[in-house]
């Protein structure tokens, strides 16, 4: 994990996209029970994403997105944590790994992915 990446990447969401929305919609039911939160992943990193990663109130990781080119945008379900709050894990194909923790996804469902 570099952790200069991730400063990086923690900056340049916040200045390129992880702003606090006004007033978060609920999240739709998936199926009875099973609230999500739908978060739009840009990844304005050179590498190509392999995967991302999120846990909340667990110790295990469950990949929520999959690969995601270089300039491209994907939707990344997440189940719905009772605050709101994720970490998150980044993994590229550049060897890079970047990782956030403690993101309010419920607040602003837009991420970006920055060098």
């Amino acid at each position: 994990m570099n952790t200069r990446t991730l400063a990086a990447a923690l900056v340049g969401a916040t200045l390129f996209g992880l702003t606090a929305a006004q007033a978060a919609p609920k999240p739709k039911a998936k199926q009875a029970g099973a609230v999500t939160v739908t978060v739009t992943v840009t990844n304005s990193r050179k590498a190509d994403l392999v995967q991302l990663e999120a846990k909340s109130g667990s110790p295990d990781w469950k990949e929520v997105l999959g690969p995601l080119k270089s300039g491209k945008q994907a939707s990344a379900k997440l189940p719905q944590a009772s605050d709101c709050r994720f970490d998150l894990r980044g993994t590229f194909d550049d060897g890079q790994s970047t990782d956030a923790s403690g993101i309010n996804v419920c607040a602003d469902k837009t991420l970006n992915l920055t060098d």
